[in-house]
């Protein structure tokens, strides 16, 4: 949780995920100037005082040597795959993951260079066609299992996303629908941070109907969230 020395207005920090974090405990974010507060830390000044309370919430499960992990970023969403795809790399993994990352246009995907210099095998989608697939970012992720599923060489598959509530649901219907393990990072409107203002509460199946994005999640695995119905048609099976 953020919050620049900015006074009262806007009074409540920002929820921001981690881009990647240093040995030494330095922190790089990305974030987007939508808001009032969001466009304040955009402006921010090297020297300038923010206020942070974290690090907070869940996180992905870590990469395996036996597992292929789909990580499916959208926009503003790419901050936790970044750092799950940095983790692999770490380890010595990167060849296990791959990243699908997709946005309205070429101007929404940044840090192609830096995603990259990790050697993370990188699909790339845009709206209107001017970078990678045309199309939305879960074409490509059906594309992917598609490519996995029907290979010699099939491996355990996860798929882990993170973007806009919309793309979220359909990354869920689709891993449902072909039978995969599926961990959501959610995004959610939140005053606290640590469970206290119930301002992020996420509809899920059990005894306990609700679960706090902030401190049981961000990231939830899909199977346990209560996934609105869509008028769409269902995915088509990658299977």
């Amino acid at each position: 949780m953020l919050r620049g020395d900015w006074g009262r207005d806007p009074l409540l920090p920002r929820p921001i995920s981690l881009l990647s974090v240093a040995p030494d405990g330095r922190a790089d974010l990305l974030a987007r100037g939508v808001g009032r507060g969001t466009r304040l830390l955009e402006a921010a000044q090297p020297g300038d005082r923010v206020a942070v309370l974290g690090p907070l919430g869940s996180s992905f499960p870590d990469p395996e040597p036996e597992t292929i992990d789909l990580l499916v970023a959208g926009g503003v969403g790419l901050p936790p795959l970044f750092m799950q795809a940095e983790h692999a790399a770490k380890r010595g993994l990167i060849d296990r993951c791959e990243l699908i990352y997709g946005g309205r246009s070429a101007r929404d995907l940044v840090l192609l260079a830096e995603m990259r210099a990790l050697g993370v095998n990188l699909h790339l989608a845009t709206e209107d066609g001017s970078v990678g697939r045309r199309g939305r970012v879960t074409l490509s992720l059906e594309a992917r299992l598609d490519h996995h599923l029907s290979s010699a060489r099939f491996s355990r598959l996860r798929i882990m996303a993170c973007g806009p509530q919309g793309m979220l649901w359909a990354v869920a219907r689709i891993a449902e629908a072909v039978n995969r393990e599926c961990y959501l990072s959610l995004e959610a409107h939140m005053a606290c941070g640590i469970g206290v203002c119930l301002g992020c509460a996420t509809p899920v199946h059990d005894s306990r109907p609700y679960r706090y994005a902030c401190c049981d999640g961000p990231v939830f695995l899909a199977s346990t969230l209560v996934i609105p119905p869509t008028s769409d048609p269902p995915p088509r099976s990658a299977g």
